[in-house]
């Protein structure tokens, strides 16, 4: 078990973006439905049933997505490969125009054999770069450990320092020039990327 996770941020969040993510992340085999059972399930936020799961429809799920407030909502994808397997996504506001989607990859494999991760992985940095001048940001932390940095002040373009840098770091350009602490900064498309475990030949 980790408290890793992958966090792509976005601006133009809206209905259609919402059904648009769930179809698109459908035809790779990461579902909303349980492959077994096909249930669809939130994870309750409620402090006296607090990661409780909540059957929903499709469409209730949708609109929950869609209308993200200032509250965060959490749901689950399940991989049709491996039905044991699920992948906890929160939703929230980084600030009023940018939306992060936040995907667990607890119990994805472990420090040595991480097949599992990489999968889930290779199918988000898929989904950063198909977001297109909507993209603001992608964060990949396979353990944890950035966790207790405001990641989301630095990928909008606050001032707090990156004192701890997780395994990919995206920004935009004039993001990152103003964290000269970065080390070895790389192209990536239109953004600079600092990648030190090599995640972005999972883009290729």
């Amino acid at each position: 078990m980790s408290d890793g996770f992958v966090r792509l941020y976005r601006r133009d969040w809206s209905p259609e973006q919402a059904l648009r993510r769930v179809g698109s992340l459908a035809a790779t085999g990461m579902v909303l439905g349980h492959p077994g059972t096909g249930r669809i399930t939130a994870l309750s936020a409620d402090p006296e049933t607090i990661g409780e799961q909540v059957e929903l429809t499709r469409d209730d799920l949708l609109a929950a997505m869609a209308g993200l407030g200032e509250k965060q909502f959490t749901f689950q994808y399940w991989l049709t490969d491996d039905e044991d397997s699920d992948v906890i996504c929160t939703l929230s506001r980084a600030d009023d125009d940018v939306v992060v989607e936040e995907y667990g990859l607890d119990g994805l494999g472990g420090p040595i054999a991480r097949t599992g991760q990489d999968k889930v992985i290779r199918r988000l940095l898929a989904e950063f770069r198909a977001t297109g001048p909507a993209a603001a940001g992608l964060v990949v932390d396979r353990w944890g450990p950035s966790l207790d940095t405001d990641l989301d002040d630095i990928v909008t373009g606050g001032p707090t320092p990156v004192t701890v840098t997780p395994e990919l770091l995206v920004l935009r350009p004039e993001v990152a020039r103003r964290h000269p602490e970065l080390r070895a900064p790389v192209p990536f498309g239109d953004f600079v990327a600092c990648d030190t475990d090599g995640i972005l030949a999972l883009a290729r």
